[in-house]
C-alpha cells in the first residue's frame, strides 16, 4: 500500500510536470516556425484563393474571366510578376483584388508561381 502512494506521489510531482513541459515546448516550437514561415507558397495561395475561378491548368470557371494561358497572358501583356502580382492585388474587370487575403509579400510569391506554371503549359 506504501509503495503505491509512493509511485502517485511520484507521478504527481515529477512525470506530470514533465510531461506538460514537454507539451508546452512542442507548441512552442511549432508556434516559432508557423511565425518563420507566415507566407504561403504560391500553390498553396493559388489553391486558396484563386482556383475558384482558375482551376489549375489556366481555365476558367465563370463567363467573363480570363484565362491564364502564357499565350493569353502575353496577349494581354500581363504576363510579368509586377503585372500579375498587381492584378492579383487590386483587381482586374470582373476580378476581384484580393489584397485583403494575401499577406504580405504574397502577391510576388503567386504571381511568380502563375508565370512558372504558365510557362510549363499547366501541366
Amino acid at each position: 500500500m506504501n509503495e503505491i502512494n509512493q509511485m502517485k506521489i511520484f507521478k504527481f510531482i515529477f512525470v506530470i510536470p514533465v510531461i506538460t513541459l514537454i507539451i508546452i515546448f512542442q507548441t512552442s516550437l511549432q508556434n516559432r516556425y508557423l511565425m518563420a514561415s507566415d507566407i504561403r507558397d504560391g500553390e498553396t495561395i493559388f489553391r486558396n484563393v484563386c482556383a475558384g475561378c482558375h482551376v489549375r491548368g489556366g481555365s476558367v470557371v465563370l463567363k467573363g474571366s480570363k484565362s491564364l494561358k502564357l499565350s493569353d497572358l502575353e496577349k494581354r501583356g500581363i504576363s510579368d510578376k509586377n503585372s500579375i502580382a498587381k492584378i492579383a492585388n487590386e483587381g482586374i474587370g470582373f476580378m476581384k483584388g484580393y489584397k485583403n487575403k494575401l499577406k504580405d509579400g504574397e502577391d510576388k510569391v503567386l504571381a511568380q508561381w502563375i508565370i512558372q506554371n504558365a510557362q510549363e503549359a499547366w501541366q
